[in-house]
């Protein structure tokens, strides 16, 4: 590893300040979200759009390797706090795709960084998949927030193949959350000297 694609210590920081954002925008998008059963089976299309912006940025200010997979194992450490460790499995495995994509491009590709984005963007669906592994469970989870009603529209609205149309809309999500970032990176952050 050249001394140009390791992480320091100053790296690390930046990591951590960045995964927090992440983390916090995660949660306040998801829990404005969740009142809905519709909107929230929208959230990983909503997650990808609108974190779109912070990844782009990150991996612009920490363009090395491993940066990526501590963004996923933050992710994953918060996905799976409610015992749904197949969330953070999931994240850990978007995160280490999405390093090899950015990798693949030496961390200096935007397009690849695009692309890379679309894959971690599929982390804001990984608690989705007790919908096809314990359905019953993530329904009765979901009685401890809203009400029975709320989870039966939830139910009905996802039979075992809607997992796919989550992926689906994660990596559009990804995709123009992607684009956008790029876009707000080129237009404000490079401009004011930010990257």
């Amino acid at each position: 590893m050249s001394e140009k694609t390791k992480l320091k210590s100053k790296d690390l920081i930046v990591a951590g300040a960045f995964a927090a954002l992440y983390v916090v925008v995660l949660f306040i998008t998801v829990g404005l979200t969740g009142f809905i059963p519709v909107l929230y089976l929208m959230a990983p299309l909503i997650l990808g759009v609108v974190l779109g912006s912070i990844y782009m940025l990150y991996v612009t200010k920490v363009p090395k390797r491993g940066a990526i997979f501590i963004l996923a194992v933050a992710v994953g450490l918060v996905t799976s706090m409610g015992g749904v460790w197949l969330a953070g499995v999931w994240s850990l495995l978007c995160g280490l795709i999405a390093e090899l994509i950015a990798y693949a491009g030496k961390y200096r590709s935007r397009k690849l960084y695009i692309i890379s984005y679309m894959v971690f963007a599929c982390t804001g669906m990984g608690p989705f998949w007790l919908l096809v592994f314990a359905k019953e469970a993530f329904l009765q989870a979901c009685l401890n927030y809203y009400n029975q009603d709320y989870v039966n529209k939830l139910d009905a609205l996802t039979p075992s193949w809607f997992i796919f149309v989550l992926l689906g809309l994660a990596l559009i999500g990804g995709l123009i959350g992607g684009l956008l970032g790029n876009k707000l990176l080129k237009k404000h952050f490079e401009k004011a000297g930010v990257v």
